[in-house]
């Protein structure tokens, strides 16, 4: 029956192609099936590393009688939301609307022309409480479509104009410039187009100065925006694990960027505290694998001490280069510093062994939450698991003494992979054969984690004796630009050659893959997905496109060739040229430039990008530091676009919802600095090590270096060139780092 998905690229598709569910992949294809046959649309959203999608999967579409029902009733869309992140951002902002919550699998029901009217996340087989069965779900929608459809066709209207209306709303917070009438309340202003986008030569524009501080970042505003973030987020903090928030907890990985870099140039700050607590926190809990290396998507505790335990490319991608930082840090003393260095490399080699796709070259996306059998068994989390007799077992293997071993088991705080347990508070029945997760309240001294390091390579090799979850072995480009990044910042931080030339293979397999250069107009444009090598014909969104070029410019900056400037520039032309637009004098940023597909209905017109974090930089945040890092090296062509004609949300989420504008709030802090960068003009291979870490711990590009400026013997001289607009000065070279940071702070 599923044989629409058994070719599919998708590892998430083809292992719904047994189902006996007639499921067809998104498309107009699918949509006007419905309209011929006059039924409405089930599209079911889920990822090939979701554990309930899973559990769906195994309930539901593999039932028979549930599978007729929906073959006769409805057109059945399956749908990769990594493959298509504008149907799950859609759909996903209908279902929590019309539920209060999201989730994966996500199951949401449409008109023929794919307007939403009924949605929701899992349902079970059968009805637990208030929640009801799958079934039940479709016995009422049916009934619905077929004997109130006209009630059901004005609900789906009305749904669309509400989120169309919403999406742009949001949209315009990152765009609309605001004012400070008499009493001190932000209203937008009544500017004239030219005025409001900062574009010159409209005949109604603001006087010259106003028009240039729409274009720049008041920094003793920006000040006090980030004092009443901090002060928030100190508030919403959870001063005993770190993080933000309460069950089930994700790692705050878009924030961290901010507070790690805002407690470098200021170790007092209160960010330094938050920063520091909660990667200490992290990297000692179950969340981060203590064999492998690698963090896991979220925990459903507070503690961190039960993750689900599938591990996601996005996350690993930011939460490398955010322990790199740490590792140099001078808000973290030398134990935590090191604890960080051997967290990271560990994770690196993770990617390595783990996610690095021999075929392309690339890495993959995700490694499953479930271990299946050779029985076809499903079980969460056990290729993890220890139990203390295991633990004891691998202890006596690795050498130790039973003392040594029991120490070591005795640190362990795990618990049992038992979510109902933990998150209901239930009594935990912990036997010597309990398989548990790793997890250690403190950090461990330098003589536990000696015996930790001599055991875990057994635990290694026990480990790869398991049945192994499984791999999704799709490539996304915004997920591996945000990898190659981090492995360009580390190997800056580091001063470490080898790293920074296995990031810069990774780029080129991207560049060489998944990038079409039009070299008569100097654009690149970006493909969002591959496999084994083979790109999709869809062109990637904002974020593929806005991600690369941060990880072109980072790959210069970090010592790689001086032709990845050029290469991110290209892509930067073509977000310029594609996925921004201005319609009656308004600035809109599109998310994907597919404009007239089904979802032009759902959303009612194009989707827009919108500036709100979620488990990655917004897409909007990344386009703005693509923006930030481009002025700052001075590229030409980005006039029309600055980053602070981005930015405008900070003024108003700083001090209401801080957790969402993290990559906001660190591009507009570059910004305001007016863009700086660091020009070498001479100096030893030491000082220009030097120069590019702190460069890479603050924030601050390092321009390409020219020949003959390094020699054993050559004196530092280093140059500040401040290029936001209205700056584009290079001051006075100095001869040490704390002086060029010194002329920043000035």
């Amino acid at each position: 029956m599923g044989h629409r998905l058994a070719a599919s690229s998708s590892l998430y598709l083809r292992s719904h192609a047994d189902n006996p569910v007639d499921w067809r992949p998104w498309g107009a294809e699918a949509f006007a099936e419905a309209r011929r046959r006059d039924v409405p649309v089930f599209v079911s959203i889920g990822y090939a590393a979701c554990h309930w999608c899973h559990v769906m999967a195994r309930e539901s579409f593999a039932d028979p009688a549930l599978a007729e029902t929906l073959n006769e009733r409805f057109v059945a869309i399956k749908v990769d939301r990594e493959e298509h992140p504008d149907v799950d951002d859609t759909y996903m902002a209908a279902t929590q609307a019309m539920t209060g919550q999201g989730g994966w699998p996500m199951s949401v029901f449409t008109l023929p022309d794919a307007r939403v009217f009924h949605a929701g996340t899992y349902f079970p087989p059968r009805r637990i409480g208030q929640v009801p069965s799958f079934a039940e779900v479709l016995d009422a929608v049916h009934q619905a479509w077929t004997e109130r459809r006209s009630e059901v066709e004005t609900s789906a209207g009305k749904i669309a104009e509400s989120l169309g209306a919403q999406r742009r709303q949001q949209a315009g917070l990152a765009t609309t410039i605001y004012t400070h009438d008499d009493d001190g309340a932000r209203r937008p202003t009544d500017a004239s187009p030219g005025a409001a986008t900062g574009v010159k030569g409209s005949a109604d524009a603001a006087t010259p100065d106003t028009a240039t501080d729409q274009v720049t970042v008041d920094p003793a505003e920006l000040d006090g925006l980030v004092l009443d973030a901090l002060a928030v987020l100190g508030e919403q903090e959870d001063p005993v694990h770190g993080g933000f928030g309460s069950a089930p907890k994700f790692p705050p990985s878009a924030l961290l960027g901010f507070l790690l870099e805002e407690s470098a140039w200021d170790p007092a700050s209160a960010a330094a505290a938050m920063a520091v607590r909660t990667l200490e926190t992290l990297g000692r809990s179950a969340l981060f694998d203590q064999v492998e290396g690698g963090f896991a998507r979220y925990a459903t505790d507070l503690a961190w001490a039960l993750p689900h335990f599938e591990k996601m490319l996005y996350d690993n991608a930011q939460l490398i280069g955010h322990c790199a930082r740490l590792s140099v840090h001078p808000a973290a003393d030398e134990e935590s510093r090191g604890r960080a260095e051997r967290q990271t490399r560990l994770s690196l080699d993770w990617l390595t062994e783990r996610m690095l796709l021999p075929d392309s070259g690339l890495l993959a996306s995700s490694l499953d939450a479930d271990t299946v059998d050779a029985q076809g068994q499903h079980a969460e989390g056990a290729t993890y698991l220890f139990s203390d007799t295991e633990l004891l077992e691998a202890a006596a293997a690795a050498g130790l003494g039973e003392e040594q071993a029991r120490e070591l088991v005795g640190l362990n705080r795990g618990v049992p992979a038992d979510e109902q347990s933990i998150t209901q508070g239930a009594p935990l029945n912990i036997s010597a054969q309990t398989p548990r997760t790793l997890h250690f309240d403190e950090p461990l001294t330098g003589a536990q984690r000696q015996l930790w390091e001599q055991i875990a390579p057994e635990l290694r090799r026990r480990r790869a004796l398991r049945d192994q979850p499984a791999r999704d072995e799709k490539v996304v480009a915004a997920w591996n630009a945000q990898a190659i990044s981090s492995m360009a910042t580390a190997a800056a931080l580091w001063d470490d050659a080898a790293l920074l030339a296995q990031a810069e293979a990774l780029a080129e397999r991207l560049w060489q893959i998944h990038v079409t250069l039009e070299t008569t107009v100097g654009r690149a444009s970006v493909r969002r997905i591959s496999y084994a090598g083979v790109p999709a014909v869809e062109l990637g969104g904002l974020a593929d496109h806005a991600h690369l070029a941060v990880a072109c410019f980072q790959l210069s900056s970090a010592g790689a060739d001086a032709e990845w400037v050029h290469r991110g520039h290209a892509v930067l032309r073509q977000i310029l040229e594609n996925l921004v637009r201005r319609e009656d004098g308004e600035l809109q940023l599109l998310e994907s430039s597919d404009t007239t597909g089904p979802l032009a209905a759902a959303a009612q017109g194009p989707l827009l990008a919108t500036p709100l974090d979620g488990p990655e930089p917004s897409s909007v945040a990344a386009l703005a530091q693509a923006l930030q890092m481009a002025e700052a090296l001075e590229l030409l062509g980005i006039e029309d676009l600055r980053p602070a004609q981005i930015l405008q949300h900070v003024k108003l989420a700083a001090a209401k919802a801080p957790t969402v504008i993290g990559a906001s709030l660190l591009v507009a802090r570059r910004a305001a600095r007016r863009s700086p960068a660091f020009r070498f003009l001479s100096g030893t291979a030491e000082d220009l090590a030097q120069v590019r870490r702190i460069g890479a711990l603050h924030g601050v590009p390092v321009e390409p270096v020219t020949a003959g400026t390094v020699g054993p013997d050559a004196e530092l001289r280093l140059s500040v060139c401040l290029n936001s607009v209205g700056s584009m000065v290079c001051l006075p070279p100095v001869g040490s780092v704390d002086q060029a940071l010194e002329a920043i702070r000035g």
